[in-house]
């Protein structure tokens, strides 16, 4: 069997995803390289978060690409500006052309004999499993997972009402936000 290689695979297309190839595609042209992303769409955090109010903590003058300056005279942008910004520089870079959707990467073996890297990707809606090799492999993937994780508190055990989690709340900007405030009192 003949696999994929590339020189570089990177894990992510999000904020860290894109801009790794963006960098490799200037400073390593001849380099080649391919994406993996676990979801089905780009953007990571800024995809994944679409709560109304949701923004960066970060001014996007500095969180912005180097190679592509934040223009906008609002430095605190919210997160669908965000996302358009990494989507559009994903385009005007052909990244996105460089992007595998829906593949989780859930192995990877390091062989010294050949400088490479097995990495074993399974396909999200079939499971199907298949390797890709390559020299480097870079880890841009986020920290967030969205399936079938339930974080356990003490005390909400009797909780009937819904859980919010991260990444699991509203799509759309139209929708209501409840923001409960502890009351503080002194005796």
């Amino acid at each position: 069997m003949t696999l994929e290689h590339h020189d570089v695979l990177i894990v992510g297309a999000g904020l860290a995803g894109i801009g790794a190839a963006c960098h490799l595609q200037r400073y390593a042209p001849g380099q080649t390289y391919a994406i993996v992303e676990a979801r089905g769409a780009s953007g990571g955090t800024w995809d994944l978060f679409r709560f109304p109010g949701v923004r960066s903590d970060s001014d996007m003058f500095t969180l912005g690409y180097g190679f592509r300056p934040w223009t906008s005279p609002k430095s605190m942008a919210g997160g669908g500006e965000i996302l358009s910004y990494l989507r559009e520089t994903a385009a005007a870079h052909g990244v996105d052309r460089h992007i595998t959707y829906h593949r989780r990467v859930v192995g990877a073996e390091w062989s010294s004999a050949d400088a490479q890297w097995t990495v074993t990707v399974e396909q999200a809606e079939t499971g199907e499993r298949s390797q890709r090799t390559c020299g480097f492999l870079y880890l841009c993937c986020g920290y967030y997972r969205q399936a079938g994780r339930r974080h356990r508190q003490r005390g909400h055990g009797g909780h009937a009402g819904p859980r919010p989690r991260a990444g699991g709340g509203p799509r759309d900007d139209a929708a209501a936000v409840t923001v409960v405030l502890p009351v503080a009192s002194w005796n």
